[in-house]
């Protein structure tokens, strides 16, 4: 019985996978996992290795979460997120996404209250509703391209953050994000069991990113706060960490009892004073037949005749 049920789930994905249908299965729980509301708003549980239901508002119970398996994706809901599942899309409501995706030809619709964005690529990101109705978007792994209403994209890379802006359908300029207190604090990364393999892959981009901020010209940095929330850091001495705040402030003035030495740049190189050498006197002329005199010095003969005559 249970070979065909797991043969019934292959078949299923497979089959959603050929058609570009989605259909989430529920393979594990955090806490209280997720909650199915139903026409009188009341909670009834969804147990793990189950089919999520379309098109009914479905929420995670508060400090706990759930994570999905769907044709060439992977999914995490975080806490107390509300959304309802489709066949091509997400609704969300309220709350924070994991997305995960195998295949650079996937493409999955993340609407909202006020905007959507269609994600595609391979590759990580974290997905947050913001209070204006939009998204917050942060590069985990990989590459993936977002496209909103307005056919505004871009490329969004590990570290790299964009918030949508409701109003108008765009994207926002791209911030950074210091990915190793992310990939620690956010719960929707190190909450859940992770393979080894994913493991590494965090930390191989948190460490490359650490060598490249610290090298880097006026980075913006962005750390995590409580879970999946990120506020804005400004990095002040992002030129030379070991430059002190006394440094910093002095930097840019200028000297003014500065005084120039009396030494010539010559005389203090070569630790004395320069000397004028007398060109070589020019050979006089010789008379010619003529009579005339010739400037001309004697001409120098080739070494190959030299050779010839020994």
């Amino acid at each position: 019985m249970k070979f065909c049920t797991i043969v019934c789930i292959i078949l299923t994905l497979g089959i959603n996978y050929v058609s570009g249908k989605i259909s989430h299965l529920l393979v594990s729980s955090v806490g209280e996992g997720v909650m199915l509301l139903d026409g009188n708003q009341e909670e009834q549980p969804i147990n793990s290795s189950s089919f999520l239901p379309n098109d009914i508002k479905l929420s995670v119970r508060p400090k706990s979460g759930i994570e999905t398996l769907a044709a060439g994706y992977l999914f995490r809901f975080g806490s107390s997120t509300i959304f309802k599942c489709s066949t091509e899309s997400i609704k969300m409501f309220y709350g924070s996404l994991f997305i995960r995706s195998r295949n650079f030809k996937n493409v999955i619709s993340i609407s909202g209250p006020e905007t959507s964005l269609k994600i595609s690529g391979a590759g990580s990101c974290l997905l947050e509703v913001e209070t204006n109705g939009g998204f917050k978007c942060v590069g985990v792994l990989g590459t993936l391209r977002l496209v909103t209403q307005n056919n505004d994209s871009l490329s969004l890379l590990p570290g790299e953050l964009v918030i949508t802006e409701s109003s108008s359908n765009t994207l926002s300029d791209k911030l950074t994000v210091d990915l190793g207190n992310l990939f620690e604090t956010s719960f929707l990364i190190s909450g859940f069991s992770n393979s080894s393999s994913f493991d590494d892959a965090l930390k191989s981009v948190a460490s490359s990113q650490k060598l490249v901020i610290g090298k880097s010209y006026n980075a913006n940095e962005v750390k995590s706060k409580e879970g999946d929330n990120f506020e804005r850091v400004t990095n002040q001495n992002h030129l030379n960490p070991s430059v002190s705040s006394s440094d910093a402030e002095n930097t840019g003035k200028f000297q003014t009892n500065y005084q120039l030495p009396n030494n010539s740049p010559l005389q203090e190189l070569l630790g004395r004073s320069p000397k004028r050498f007398k060109s070589p006197a020019v050979p006089q002329s010789l008379p010619s037949e003529t009579g005339s005199s010739s400037v001309s010095p004697p001409a120098r003969p080739f070494p190959s005749r030299l050779l010839r005559g020994n």
